[in-house]
């Protein structure tokens, strides 16, 4: 079982690869209270990741357009982590490896938008690429506008938003 940077035992990430497997392999020896507890516990940590993303959304939106790189930077940062809570939720996937940025664009198809969001997510996380690691980079070089970039992070907070309550997570 992998190790996530920032969570100590006992903690529901850590008892299992995948929290959803999880509880569909404990329902035939636990009671449906005994699983509700564990989903309950699932579902804070969805709407943490959730609110983690939310709160880099809110500095990124907080800062001026001319500070390109610090947008961009803070925008990637809340799109993934609301797609992590997303992913958590749907299907039990959670990790804390740098790897895990890879797959920005794997998204549910039930939730709204995805199709579009697929390729446009990972445009940002190259757009973030470039923002916080190329010294020579300018704005121009950037796939997407700071301004295009705020509108799709906030329409995928907001679909995103709207899977999760559907799926039982108190945002």
């Amino acid at each position: 079982m992998a190790s996530h940077k920032g969570l100590v035992e006992p903690h529901v990430l850590l008892a299992s690869s995948n929290p959803i497997r999880l509880i569909k392999n404990l329902t035939y020896i636990l009671s449906s209270d005994q699983i509700q507890k564990i989903e309950d516990e699932v579902n804070r940590n969805v709407a943490s990741l959730y609110a983690l993303g939310c709160s880099h959304y809110s500095f990124a939106m907080s800062v001026d357009n001319n500070e390109w790189r610090q947008v961009i930077s803070r925008l990637y940062y809340a799109a993934y982590n609301v797609k992590r809570s997303v992913s958590l939720r749907c299907d039990g996937a959670y990790s804390t490896e740098s790897s895990d940025h890879s797959k920005i664009e794997f998204l549910p198809n039930t939730l709204e938008n995805f199709e579009a969001y697929k390729l446009r997510l990972k445009n940002l996380r190259d757009d973030r690429n470039l923002a916080d690691y190329s010294h020579s980079a300018v704005e121009e070089d950037l796939l997407h506008t700071v301004e295009s970039a705020r509108t799709m992070v906030t329409d995928f907070i907001s679909d995103a938003k709207k899977f999760l309550m559907a799926n039982g997570v108190q945002i």
